[in-house]
């Protein structure tokens, strides 16, 4: 049996390959300051030569042991007793890792940068007790968003087969998974005012808004501008800008921004987003700072907040969130929290104060969890999640802004004074569970 740990490397800076350690002390000298560490971007994890399983296999295997950021506790492995890259990649992580995951180049950048992906533009959410999919957000520009789709909506079937079969196969990947672009499926749909349809869909290209609502809603005592995220990607300040210039425009009283389902994504475009909302109370100060492993240390850096002329600067946000909060989403809160009230309603967010840059090879990506995220502060050890100010169960009969909804009906009722529900601090997550289950911002969204 071949125990497969990756072989060590260090670049000296005017040579155009990777020399192995073995070999390091014959070129000491040609190398100037040979202990300097490499830049976290870039890492000493040699690209494979050659696209088989196993070179495939023994990249991931590198990648573990250089830029991880718990490179410490990856164990010794065999790769040839791990079938796919999943399946190595599980057997390396850390036990507290839930994140790391391996998917293609091209839907990583359509997905982050472009803001795009193929499928049919909505999230959807497994209710076993009702055996029904709910639809928790539609994108506009999409089939589900052009053929008129609500949040609230409830799939009943997908091609004739019962929802309940569904979830028994393994999920909505059974049914959608396998679909091409200009594929279709027929969905049965159950909607909130009793009627029944049935449509059928053309998988393609959807442009995501990630502001999937911005609006100003009068209350009996406040005006309050509501915007909901989908994830923060390229376009997500712009977007935010947006809707920034409708509640100064609107002279707003309080805001709310509900990040229920943001599974995180761009950092810089949180820190705008955050920078918009805090404007002078954080003006001067940092929105993160970027902890990586003690190989790293000469890559830890810090992130500013943006001046933005025309910012809100508010003193005060309600955030609401779940336990799919996750990520760059829970960055906004840990980061504004020093110099904003941030009041949280709704549940105990995921726990994923870390980060990732992502390894090329071959036609995909390995994302593995290459750095910590503290405040101005350095706190940021949430790995059990945020816990809400105000606890709420997320309300899926009523849609975003909708005043009787249940998390927004909790927020308007805190700022009139009223008494709201307060969580329990959470236990710390099993390891056992932790160990196996990835958390990505794509979850869930079809």
């Amino acid at each position: 049996m071949v125990t497969h740990l990756p072989i060590k490397y260090f670049r000296c800076n005017h040579l155009t390959h990777w020399l192995p350690s073995v070999l390091l002390i014959l070129v000491f000298t040609a190398c100037g300051n040979s202990n300097t560490p490499p830049n976290i971007g870039e890492g000493v994890a040699i690209q494979p030569q050659s696209c088989d399983i196993d070179s495939q296999k023994q990249f991931i295997v590198d990648v573990m042991h250089d830029t991880y950021l718990w490179y410490e506790q990856v164990p010794a492995i065999n790769i040839s007793d791990y079938a796919t890259l999943n399946e190595t990649l599980d057997a390396l992580r850390a036990p507290q890792d839930r994140f790391s995951y391996i998917t293609t180049q091209v839907a990583n950048s359509n997905f982050f940068n472009n803001g795009s992906y193929l499928g049919f533009g909505f999230l959807a959410l497994p209710n076993t007790a009702e055996d029904a999919f709910i639809i928790g957000y539609i994108f506009d520009d999409s089939a589900a968003g052009r053929a008129g789709w609500q949040r609230t909506d409830i799939i009943s079937a997908i091609d004739g087969v019962a929802v309940s079969d569904i979830i028994a196969a393994g999920g909505i990947n059974t049914a959608l998974g396998g679909l091409n672009d200009g594929d279709s499926a027929t969905f049965d749909i159950a909607q909130l005012n009793g009627s029944m349809i049935s449509q059928t869909l053309t998988k393609g290209i959807v442009n995501m808004n990630s502001v999937l609502v911005s609006q100003v809603v009068q209350t009996a005592n406040q005006k309050i501008g509501y915007v909901a995220i989908s994830n923060f990607l390229e376009q997500t300040a712009a977007e935010f800008h947006a809707s920034v210039n409708q509640f100064a425009q609107a002279n707003i009283d309080e805001l709310v921004i509900d990040l229920r389902y943001n599974g995180g994504g761009r950092v810089y475009a949180s820190r705008d987003v955050a920078s918009y909302i805090g404007g002078s109370n954080t003006n001067g100060y940092n929105y993160s700072k970027t902890i990586h492993n003690n190989k790293y240390y000469l890559s830890n850096s810090s992130i500013p907040y943006t001046t933005f002329p025309d910012a809100l600067n508010f003193s005060r946000v309600y955030v609401l969130t779940t336990d799919k909060t996750c990520s760059a989403s829970e960055l906004v809160i840990n980061s504004l929290s020093p110099f904003v009230e941030v009041i949280q309603i709704g549940g105990t967010t995921c726990g994923k104060p870390v980060g990732m840059y992502g390894k090329n090879f071959c036609d995909k990506i390995i994302l593995p969890i290459e750095f910590q995220s503290l405040n101005h502060f350095d706190q940021g050890d949430y790995f059990n999640g945020l816990t809400p100010s105000c606890l709420s169960n997320d309300d899926l009969t009523h849609a975003f802004a909708d005043p009787a909804e249940g998390l927004f009906s909790v927020a308007i009722n805190h700022m009139n004074g009223g008494v709201c529900a307060v969580a329990k601090q959470t236990t710390r997550r099993s390891k056992s569970v932790a160990k196996r289950v990835s958390v990505n911002p794509q979850e869930n969204v079809y």
